[in-house]
């Protein structure tokens, strides 16, 4: 029985190797979408399970399968061996910004995009990017309006202009499964949603409250996803 259950995942989520040697997994139906996840695309895709479940309706998920950072010469690769002409891109948190200086990318969105800075006589700045194709910045409000915030060196800047979206009441783990993103939020290292607040002569303890917001939460990305890169 295990034999063949490993058997059938790999036929649902069948594995590719690139011209580098890397591989690629697959999952979901439709146009393909390569998801880039926190740390420059390292982090393991389980951990992204809720939100990537919503996207397979509409795209086939593409992940690298390696503990190397996504590059740019990943893309090139990625559409040569998908024989595709060119590729839908979304990212959250950081990544390498000469990702999407590529004539490969259809349109992309970037959730809570940051980059290493630039470095120069006068100290950390933004990194410049240079874009030929629709790009959409989906920016949790717990991150860019609480305090402490990103740096500014740290957000990206774009030649082009780009289209920006906040949403209100999350943060930047909340994209993540709820077990992820309570981790996160437990060792301090980023603010998530802390619930509806309600009046006081009104309040009522409502422990699936969180749950809730992150669910609509990454429903709403998914479905902004699929109106803003098909």
């Amino acid at each position: 029985m295990i034999s063949l259950a490993i058997i059938l995942l790999s036929f649902l989520n069948p594995s590719i190797k690139l011209n580098s040697g890397k591989t690629l997994s697959l999952s979901g139906e439709g146009p393909p979408l390569l998801f880039s996840s926190g740390l420059f695309g390292t982090m393991p895709m389980f951990i992204y399970s809720d939100f990537l479940n919503k996207l397979k309706n509409n795209f086939t998920v593409v992940k690298i399968n390696n503990n190397l950072p996504l590059n740019n010469n990943d893309i090139e690769d990625v559409v040569k061996t998908l024989s595709v002409e060119n590729i839908g891109y979304l990212s959250h948190s950081s990544f390498d910004p000469r990702v999407l200086e590529t004539d490969k990318i259809n349109n992309a969105v970037l959730i809570d995009p940051i980059c290493l800075p630039r470095v120069d006589i006068n100290g950390l700045n933004s990194q410049e990017i240079d874009i030929n194709y629709p790009v959409l910045l989906l920016k949790s409000g717990k991150l860019y309006n609480s305090t402490p915030t990103i740096p500014e060196w740290q957000e990206p800047i774009f030649k082009k202009e780009v289209d920006e979206i906040i949403y209100d009441n999350v943060g930047h783990p909340d994209i993540l499964d709820n077990r992820w993103a309570d981790l996160a939020k437990t060792n301090g290292f980023w603010d998530t949603t802390n619930g509806n607040v309600q009046n006081y002569k009104d309040w009522k303890y409502n422990k699936n409250s969180i749950k809730k917001i992150r669910e609509e939460y990454r429903e709403f990305v998914a479905e902004i996803c699929k109106e803003f890169i098909l």
